[in-house]
């Protein structure tokens, strides 16, 4: 809009024209978004209007606490996202699956946003889209009870497992290298049963992930003995060519300035802190 001078003639003129507009803005069959907006972009191209549909791929404690999308009770990326829902205008939230392997591989999500710890990396941003960032974190170790690893040594002589497409598989290949070669699973639980079995005897994934694997009894004899600090970031995920994500990136800029983001996190990550970090 350009800047002008005003008469005062025009002010009444400016009602009935600001009457009109709302009058045509009513919400006919030719809107089809859900008529939401975040700082004045509206949304577009919503799964169902009026809802922000939300995926990602559980278990994934403390993120997501429920056994299926239908029940889901709670979690750091379930509140995030509810309340992002409400900062875009929108009234209702849907929670449904997407495998994260077929998420950072560009595959096609059925959804608005996918909230899946994912960090942000070049490569990954080729494929989709991200937003801003609303998550740090490192790589985590968890060991069967017994086993060491206190530094770099330590760390290539354990017997790893790790989840397929993750930033751990690309940490232990570049930084760690191993004397065995790690385990590569499609899905966390696979990569958890296999250290219940014996069958490895660590899993590096990100700290707060498996933070919260000890912490739901997803794992038996084991524990978190250390996190190598890495400074990846997560940013949620939408599909490559998303017009919302200005209308998201404004409503996560806001949970993060208003210290809604770090109220979260002390309520579900309050043990993160007081892992060791080794040294590399």
């Amino acid at each position: 809009m350009r800047a002008g001078r005003w008469r005062r003639g025009s002010f009444l003129g400016l009602l009935l024209a600001v009457a009109l507009v709302a009058a045509g803005c009513g919400g006919g069959d030719d809107d089809k978004s859900s008529g939401a907006q975040s700082g004045g972009t509206k949304l577009e191209g919503l799964i169902t209007p009026g809802t922000l549909t939300v995926a990602t791929e559980l278990p994934a404690p403390p993120f997501w606490i429920g056994d299926d999308y239908d029940h889901i009770t709670g979690g750091f990326e379930v509140d995030f996202a509810k309340e992002l829902a409400k900062r875009v205008g929108l009234a209702n939230v849907k929670f449904v699956e997407m495998p994260f392997s077929g998420l950072v591989a560009g595959q096609q999500c059925p959804c608005d946003i996918n909230f899946s710890q994912v960090t942000i990396t070049p490569d990954r941003d080729k494929v989709v889209d991200f937003t801003e960032p609303y998550f740090d974190a490192n790589q985590g170790v968890l060991a069967k009870k017994g086993i060491t690893v206190a530094n770099l040594d330590d760390a290539k002589k354990v017997r790893w497992g790790v989840q397929l497409n993750t930033t751990a598989n690309s940490y232990l290949a570049d930084k760690i290298k191993p004397a065995t070669e790690p385990r590569v699973f499609d899905r966390t639980t696979d990569a958890f049963a296999a250290l219940n079995a014996g069958q490895i005897d660590a899993v590096m994934l990100d700290t707060p992930i498996v933070l919260g694997a000890v912490k739901e009894k997803e794992v038996k004899d084991a524990e978190v003995v250390g996190q190598f600090k890495t400074g990846e970031v997560y940013g949620a995920v939408v599909n490559k060519g998303s017009k919302n994500v200005d209308a998201f990136n404004t409503a996560i800029k806001a949970m993060k300035a208003d210290g809604f983001r770090d109220q979260l996190f002390k309520k579900y990550f309050a043990d993160q802190a007081a892992v060791p970090e080794i040294p590399v």
